[in-house]
């Protein structure tokens, strides 16, 4: 019997450029995903008897004093969500790059991820026409540094109240 693959959070810029290249080919060329421009951060799968197996990569761009854009490209499954996961990517945004914002485009003709970013808590923002070609409209979604200090994601798994 194999091993039980180990999860991996990896926030190393290093592999930045292949997990890019993995995200596109999933969602295919409908933003900037340069290593200039971007920040990744991937959830991977690694066997003992085989390659790793990446689960999900979660891209940042768009970057302004106050804010931040996050793309998320899955393998297709719910395994790459976890508390830690989540975690890490808000800890990222709202307390390592000190962002007060957090914005998501999603695609009105993509209802897993706008299922997925309400789930998250995430609050719709906005319409937007035309936003990925002609008759191909997005909606925005964002969260708030506050929003997240009060949500359920704003603390690792291993946290405990006192």
């Amino acid at each position: 019997m194999a091993p039980l693959p180990k999860r991996q959070i990896i926030t190393d810029q290093a592999h930045a450029a292949y997990f890019l290249q993995w995200m596109k080919d999933r969602i295919g060329d409908c933003g900037e995903f340069s290593t200039q421009d971007c920040r990744t951060i991937a959830h991977v799968l690694v066997h003992e008897d085989r390659p790793p197996e990446i689960l999900a990569v979660v891209a940042f761009n768009r970057w302004s004093p106050y804010g931040v854009e996050g793309n998320i490209a899955s393998d297709g499954t719910r395994r790459w969500f976890t508390r830690d996961f989540a975690f890490t990517i808000y800890d990222f945004v709202f307390r390592a790059a000190g962002k007060t914002r957090f914005n998501f485009t999603v695609s009105t003709a993509n209802a897993a991820a706008i299922t997925m970013h309400e789930k998250l808590g995430h609050v719709f923002t906005a319409r937007l026409e035309d936003a990925f070609g002609e008759n191909e409209d997005a909606l925005m979604y964002g969260l708030t540094r506050k929003q997240w200090l009060a949500g359920p994601w704003s603390k690792p798994s291993n946290h405990k109240e006192k």
